[in-house]
């Protein structure tokens, strides 16, 4: 089972990314499930995911990364025993550190997870001030991703752009740092390299 992370704060656009991704990846006949975690009580990706006749497991009222890090662990052994994904796409809640949960993952007892690969979306529009505000949680959402996409290039000005790139590199400079407008697409290369066992 592998296991894709995205992270990126709340309207940062990780659904609109996911959703397509997810698709694409179900398309080549491969099981795929997505745990949507929300902080409200009403899931509208959960919603929106189902739809689109997505596999959805909902995770609510709490932040995978610290209340719910026991229950996202409990999600994957059910995932592993019901419906044997070859995927399991985690969309954390805006408030989630990914350290904290890879330290849970390590709990989970299931089939091996053949990989753990992170995606951090960066909203450039409004960056500036969740670097100021937010830092610690910024800092660490970039610094442990494998894949930053930006978003919203497509409306943003040049300048919120490089800023958001600049800080990507000076932060994590071993990431790939990609800029993505709002349409919610994936170049193929991107999915061979966030995904190589789909080739």
């Amino acid at each position: 089972m592998h296991l894709l992370l995205f992270s990126g704060f709340l309207g940062s656009g990780k659904t609109t990314f996911i959703i397509p991704l997810a698709k694409a990846v179900a398309q080549t006949g491969r099981r795929v499930a997505i745990i949507v975690n929300e902080i409200g009580e009403i899931g509208i990706d959960n919603q929106l995911m189902h739809q689109l006749d997505l596999n959805v497991w909902e995770l609510v009222a709490g932040c995978i990364c610290c209340t719910l890090s026991g229950d996202l662990i409990e999600t994957l052994h059910k995932l592993d025993s019901d419906y044997k994904p070859e995927l399991v796409i985690v969309e954390a809640s805006g408030a989630a550190d990914p350290r904290s949960i890879l330290g849970a993952l390590p709990y989970y007892r299931g089939q091996p997870m053949s990989s753990v690969r992170i995606v951090s979306v960066l909203d450039p529009l409004r960056l500036k001030v969740l670097m100021e505000v937010l830092t610690p949680l910024v800092t660490s959402q970039i610094r442990y991703a494998d894949l930053v996409l930006i978003s919203k290039t497509d409306i943003a000005a040049p300048d919120e752009v490089e800023f958001a790139r600049q800080t990507a590199c000076e932060i994590n400079p071993s990431a790939r740092i990609v800029n993505a407008g709002m349409q919610g697409y994936l170049e193929p290369e991107l999915i061979s390299e966030l995904l190589p066992w789909l080739n």
